[in-house]
């Protein structure tokens, strides 16, 4: 079930993140395969929270790739607001 933020869809259906700020193309951050957003690095809190509640919920922890921020949006991952709030 979808959860509404204002109005707009949460990261299921049509990603509220995508309206985060990005880095430039060039800039390099890693993903996950199973994962929708694009961080510095795996000492982000967000990804660490994505982490825990994968393991809480008995899903996998995929592997993490590092790839440029013009990679992650052609993937159609969104940017972390986290990592990249004021970057």
């Amino acid at each position: 079930m979808s959860r509404k933020h204002k109005g707009k869809k949460d990261a299921q259906a049509v990603p509220v993140q995508l309206e985060n700020r990005w880095p430039s193309g060039g800039t390099v951050g890693v993903v996950t395969t199973g994962g929708r957003t694009f961080h510095r690095d795996t000492d982000c809190p967000g990804y660490r929270q994505g982490v825990r509640q994968a393991e809480k919920n008995g899903r996998a922890v995929n592997e993490v790739e590092t790839v440029s921020a013009a990679a992650a949006q052609d993937r159609g991952k969104a940017a972390c607001r986290i990592c990249w709030r004021r970057a």
